[in-house]
């Protein structure tokens, strides 16, 4: 057993610990030695194996100390894996499964106050390095299932998942459920990691949120584990992905897999004989894979010169699956309720994690490790292999044009609450480097987690006041605007801070106008990003905003998209809770043309 010292005191009469095994008659205390004369214990602690790993005031470090031996001695430090790019706030859980391994689970939130999960990632600790106590990111748990809380962290191993829950499929096999409190209520969260999605439901509902009554209910919520065959059996939900059949064609060396129902209605020498330039009459009215399908029906069909880019094209949710040699993207359809995997062997999917930033004109920008940057399109193969940044400091980043292209300008921004200055980071087509410059703003600006908005030469930046800030690369300038005047002025500054341009700006008055309806529009929204397109080519998609998430349509058997109505009744459809959401997802519109 062991308790430890932290206290403003702490340097001045020693940094200790004490501790006490069974049958001590008293507590035992023991000095730590740190290598710095400002480094103190906190209040976490974590035991396995016969050490303990006490948490530090020192850049979230923790000390490891051996009490395995007669004695209680220091054996090392462990500093912690380096966090996603994007400057969001995170939960921390460490946890150990039966088999002796300790992992670290990481969850990224869209606010300071828990409005919700974004993102997660895993480490397993190594020993076995010369370097000591490292951390690396795996893909998995080893089969195993998590169940992590305010105060309470537990872990099934594989051998006993199916068990606990009374299944033989390991339905819950690498799962990681989360209680966390969030604007709603109590949610609990399910993380599965084999095809890196999550989905969350309500569990103690509430209208009003008194944040310290959340807290106090959060903080006094438990798991309690019975393994008896059939307590936590779980019906088997019925899988996302229908039987398909692949149709796989050449676009521009892409290899494009379409996992859709495909069925001839009949043998193709009764379409062979229809004139290709009948055909090619239809291109502008077929979307992208309707195109691929058209092209595979018979050999004469596959003359089609038309290409590509004439077909129809609209947003998709895309998001990267597995960080190896077998990574591949996935686009996900709500107009058709359709899914698609797109395989392309590229630079951008190989190793060290991508995740996706920022997405237009069918280009990505995808950052890697701690350094590294490209923008892609996905479809043609093009890369373009921006420099190396000092780190991916940023809270938002956009680009003018496509990168590829003379004069695009690639920004992105870093704006704590509490600076009285905003750090930019510029790079301009054929630059070798990136212009950092640390810009003053005497202006209180709190900028929300949404990318910067590129018009009329200046990318604007959103405040969770409703106020602009506005970053003008040519003269390398910023400055927050007096008008339009704030429209959440009562906004907690570090609150909702998940905000897009959702209000539409009235430039002759520079003043912002509710909307409450979209006309002709189609608003897609995801974590970073809103685009907006003319729903006339979509029937019955008007006044609809979708949002990155999907569930399942047990009538049509497929998934569904699910879309804020904006046109009938003003709710959500399919329902919100139980709802999927892939993680490393954003909205971008495919585009075949290769740019020169």
């Amino acid at each position: 057993m062991f308790v430890w010292r932290s206290s403003p005191e702490a340097v001045a009469c020693g940094r200790f610990v004490l501790y006490c095994r069974p049958g001590d008659k008293e507590w035992t205390k023991y000095e730590v030695d740190f290598d710095n004369g400002h480094e103190t214990l906190c209040n976490a602690i974590f035991g396995s194996d016969g050490k303990m790993y006490v948490a530090t005031s020192w850049k979230g470090r923790y000390v490891v100390i051996d009490t395995s031996g007669a004695s209680v001695e220091k054996i090392g430090m462990v500093v912690p894996p380096d966090t996603c790019p994007m400057h969001h706030p995170y939960l921390t859980f460490w946890v150990e499964p039966a088999d002796g391994d300790i992992f670290l689970v990481r969850f990224y939130l869209h606010t300071h106050r828990a409005l919700g999960v974004t993102n997660i990632d895993v480490h397993r600790m190594d020993t076995t390095t010369a370097r000591g106590y490292v951390w690396r990111r795996v893909e998995s748990i080893g089969g195993a299932t998590f169940f992590l809380g305010a105060n309470c962290v537990a872990a099934v191993p594989s051998s006993s998942s199916a068990a606990a829950a009374g299944t033989t499929d390991d339905q819950q096999a690498n799962c990681v459920f989360l209680l966390l409190f969030c604007c709603d209520g109590i949610r609990l969260y399910s993380v599965r990691l084999d095809d890196r999605t999550i989905s969350f439901s309500l569990l103690l509902p509430t209208s009003c949120p008194d944040l310290e009554d959340l807290l106090d209910t959060w903080s006094n919520l438990y798991w309690t584990f019975l393994f008896l065959k059939g307590i936590f059996r779980q019906e088997q939900t019925k899988s996302l992905m229908s039987s398909t059949a692949s149709t796989t064609s050449k676009v521009n060396k892409n290899i494009v897999s379409v996992q859709d129902r495909y069925e001839m209605m009949s043998p193709a020498s009764a379409w062979s004989g229809l004139p290709i330039a009948l055909i090619e009459l239809l291109i502008p009215k077929l979307s992208f894979v309707d195109y691929l399908h058209i092209r595979v029906v018979c050999k004469q069909w596959n003359l089609i010169e038309k290409p590509i880019q004439h077909a129809r094209t609209h947003p998709m949710l895309m998001s990267i699956h597995g960080a190896s040699r077998g990574a591949y993207y996935r686009l996900f359809d709500p107009l058709v309720k359709k899914q698609y995997v797109v395989k392309k062997d590229s630079i951008v999917l190989h190793g060290n994690w991508p995740t996706l930033r920022f997405s237009k004109h069918g280009w990505l920008l995808v950052t890697k490790g701690k350094r590294r940057i490209y923008a892609a399109n996905p479809f043609t193969g093009e890369v373009c292999k921006l420099p190396k940044m000092d780190r991916h400091l940023f809270h938002g980043i956009s680009f003018s044009s496509v990168p590829k292209s003379p004069g695009s300008v690639v920004f992105a921004i870093s704006k704590y609450p509490w600076q009285r200055s905003v750090g930019v980071m510029l790079w301009r087509a054929g630059d070798n480097h990136w212009l950092k410059e640390e810009l003053p703003c005497d202006t209180p600006f709190f900028m929300t987690h949404s990318n910067p908005v590129f018009f009329d030469n200046e990318f604007y930046c959103l405040g969770v006041h409703g106020n602009l800030g506005v970053f003008n690369p040519n003269d390398i300038t910023w400055r927050i605007l007096d008008k339009p005047e704030p429209i959440r002025a009562d906004a907690a500054d570090y609150a909702d801070r998940l905000c897009n341009l959702m209000y539409k700006l009235d430039q002759s008055l520079m003043s912002w106008e509710k909307v409450l309806r979209l006309d002709d529009g189609v608003l897609f929204v995801d974590n970073w990003n809103a685009t907006i397109k003319s729903s006339q080519e979509y029937d019955g998609c008007c006044n609809r905003i979708y949002l990155p998430f999907f569930g399942y349509d047990e009538v049509e058997g497929c998934k569904e998209g699910l879309f804020y109505d904006l046109e009938a009744d003003g709710q959500y459809k399919p329902e919100f809770y139980g709802l999927t959401e892939p993680i490393n997802s954003l909205w971008m519109e495919p585009n075949f043309s290769r740019h020169h």
